[in-house]
């Protein structure tokens, strides 16, 4: 189904409404996806594999998934608070600043800077420490617009996002709704707020969809922020603006209360400056609330993330092929020299291969496209006030035929049983967090080696295996390209071995220093 007549006779028998420019956008978007998406009909699915239940199934935690070690306190939040504790207000103030300059906020959040200490007890992890919070994520008190004009006169939440919530008892303050795209999977120019701009080069865009979020830590109004991530939207806009940005296992950190666009792909995670403050506020987030009902009930115990003294005995396999063949020279020097370092600490870089990864990312957008659509059939009657992206995307949902998402996720299951071969052999996983730096305003193209790319043909090529599958994806800044821009690697384990990664991070970061470069627009 690729006609722009035969989409509009089922978005009209589904009651969405759809103008004709609508539709021939999605016909166009529907029609560049069909080859692979035909190929993928083509392989042959035994009858009792049909069940999309072995997707979730294989992200179950094992029972030794974060090692023997009980948690105890992690000593990198001494240093946080050393740093940070108190400067809440002054984060309003930088973010104010800022956000003339990048587009970075929507609200801002002067009334939670007072001071919530618990009166006679010791100081919490966070005591005092200001963070942002992507606005797809509920913060009481204050509006969740998602950058839609449509939620722009929205009633304040009554709760707090139970990620939000955690931070919050851990003594952490909000300050900041952050900019996004519209709903998560609207283009560049949100419309609430416009592009946010990078803080390395504000005539580049910060990426998507925790655009906001990545700005504000990335210029250093804040030490750590909340983002969401569907299919690489914590990750690439960590890696435009030189930062280290978590993706969790699918299950690992609740949802709720935050807005959804595909309960399949989407998680929480935070996004910082180095993984030893990524791993502190994971091991914050993380476990069940029992409202979400994709995190186990029961989730073992992590220990803090720190710098090992070595990293002998671990092994990382590095893919070649379509994970890797649309690389700026760049950004492959950069995943190089993160491989260096390892090594030189004691890693064994080992084969490994992703044959289906080049399936990943048009099959993962049929997907999340397919299941946004659904989630805003509701809403169908206010389409016409939504940006034009976000319409062009979701309506490529309508056109799913179930057969085709059941498929989908039988291929969520292949690709995962791919990586089970992989990870017989290694622990880790490294690519191209992304194979450009940051793409260059109003347009969006993306250069590798002097060329361009459309973005959403790029950008994700990746982090989408990550989403389709469930597996943890960290994005580790390791320098900076010709531009200045900076550069990343993006190091996947796993299902709920976010440690592996975070650990190899904290090594690198221990040996290097790219993590701590400061963008030239900074608070």
């Amino acid at each position: 189904m690729t006609t722009a007549d035969e989409i509009g006779a089922v978005a009209a028998r589904l009651g969405y409404t759809l103008s004709p420019d609508q539709l021939a956008t999605a016909a166009e978007a529907v029609a560049g996806a069909e080859p692979a998406l035909a190929a993928l009909r083509a392989v042959p699915v035994p009858a009792e594999a049909v069940d999309p239940a072995y997707g979730d199934a294989w992200l179950r935690p094992d029972p030794g998934a974060c090692g023997a070690a009980a948690p105890g306190p992690d000593p990198h939040a001494a240093t946080l608070r050393a740093a940070w504790t108190g400067r809440a207000e002054e984060a309003v103030a930088a973010l104010e600043r800022l956000d003339a300059q990048l587009h970075c906020t929507i609200r801002l959040l002067p009334g939670r800077v007072r001071d919530r200490r618990v009166p006679g007890g010791p100081a919490r992890p966070l005591e005092g420490v200001p963070f942002s919070v992507k606005d797809v994520i509920d913060v009481a008190g204050a509006p969740t617009t998602a950058a839609s004009r449509t939620r722009a006169d929205r009633a304040p939440a009554t709760e707090s996002a139970t990620a939000v919530a955690r931070l919050e008892a851990a003594g952490a303050v909000p300050v900041a709704k952050d900019a996004t795209t519209e709903f998560a999977v609207g283009g560049p120019h949100a419309p609430l707020t416009g592009a946010c701009r990078n803080p390395w080069d504000p005539a580049r865009w910060a990426g998507g969809s925790s655009s906001g979020t990545a700005a504000a830590v990335a210029a250093g109004a804040v030490p750590f922020g909340l983002g969401t991530d569907v299919g690489g939207s914590i990750r690439l806009p960590a890696a435009w603006c030189g930062l280290t940005g978590l993706k969790p296992t699918a299950g690992a950190v609740p949802r709720t209360g935050s807005v959804p666009l595909s309960p399949t792909t989407e998680t929480i995670g935070p996004l910082a400056r180095d993984a030893r403050t990524v791993g502190l506020v994971f091991g914050l987030l993380r476990g069940p609330d029992g409202r979400d009902p994709r995190v186990p009930a029961a989730l073992a115990p992590r220990p803090p993330t720190t710098v090992p003294a070595d990293l002998r005995g671990l092994r990382i396999a590095r893919p070649g092929g379509y994970l890797t063949e649309l690389c700026d020279g760049a950004v492959r020097a950069g995943v190089e020299h993160l491989l260096d370092v390892l090594t030189d600490a004691g890693a064994e870089s080992v084969a490994g291969e992703v044959p289906s990864a080049r399936w990943a990312l048009p099959v993962g957008y049929q997907l999340v496209f397919t299941e946004a659509a659904a989630v805003h059939r509701a809403g169908a009657d206010r389409w016409g006030s939504y940006d034009p992206v976000t319409v062009a995307r979701i309506a490529q949902g309508v056109a799913t035929p179930a057969v085709d998402l059941l498929r989908a996720h039988r291929f969520r299951a292949e690709l995962q049983a791919e990586l089970d071969a992989v990870f017989a052999g290694a622990d880790l996983i490294v690519v191209p967090t992304t194979p450009a730096t940051a793409p260059r305003l109003p347009d969006c193209t993306v250069v590798v080696d002097g060329q361009e790319y459309p973005l959403y043909a790029a950008q994700s090529r990746a982090t989408m295996l990550a989403n389709l599958t469930g597996i943890p994806a960290l994005a580790v800044p390791t320098g900076h390209g010709p531009d200045g821009c900076p550069v990343s690697a993006l190091l996947m384990a796993r299902p709920h071995h976010e440690h592996t990664a975070l650990r190899a991070a904290a090594l690198f970061q221990d040996r290097t220093g790219h993590h701590r470069r400061i963008p030239p627009v900074h608070a």
